[in-house]
């Protein structure tokens, strides 16, 4: 039992060691890589932490530990750096998604809007507007059709587009 409490101790004192020795010129390179002080520390802190992990698997050479440093710190920052990039498409179509959402939503409350404003008018003035915008019938079509005169046509025209002017001025 004593043998192993030196055997930890050992290898505390050379995982220590190695710490002091490595940790500022891995701090630096990927700092000088990522630019971001907190994400840096932490990739470094990993790259530690699976050391410390595979510590008695690896060969103990000062290249062998030197190298595992540098490809696991390499590794942790194109994972990062795939996460930052999902993190990006994910955000990005949240709130293309949101956008969409917010437009459907618009349209919603314009075409409930409308409605409204048409139950305002006289049931004449709907039928003769709506033949003039939904059919896209002239106002002597219209006046044919309905059997009145294109001054009548006029004015009901006029008097739905003063309503849908003043009822949608928040819309346009």
């Amino acid at each position: 039992m004593n043998k192993k409490i030196t055997s930890n101790s050992a290898k505390e004192v050379r995982f220590s060691n190695l710490f002091d020795r490595h940790y500022r010129r891995l701090y630096a390179y990927v700092f000088k890589v990522l630019k971001e002080p907190d994400l840096s520390e932490e990739l470094v802190q990993e790259t530690f932490i699976k050391l410390w992990e595979n510590f008695d698997t690896i060969n103990d050479s000062e290249r062998s530990i030197e190298s595992f440093l540098i490809v696991t710190l390499k590794n942790k920052m194109i994972d990062a750096y795939r996460k930052k990039q999902t993190r990006e498409k994910h955000t990005n179509l949240y709130a293309s998604n949101t956008s969409v959402e917010a437009q459907i939503d618009r349209q919603w409350e314009l075409i409930q809007r409308i409605e409204d404003i048409y139950a305002t008018l006289e049931q004449k003035t709907v039928d003769i507007f709506k033949l003039s915008r939904d059919k896209g019938l002239t106002y002597k079509e219209i006046s044919r059709q309905k059997n009145i005169s294109i001054k009548t046509v006029e004015l009901h025209i006029s008097k739905a587009l003063v309503v849908f002017k003043k009822g949608l001025k928040d819309y346009f």
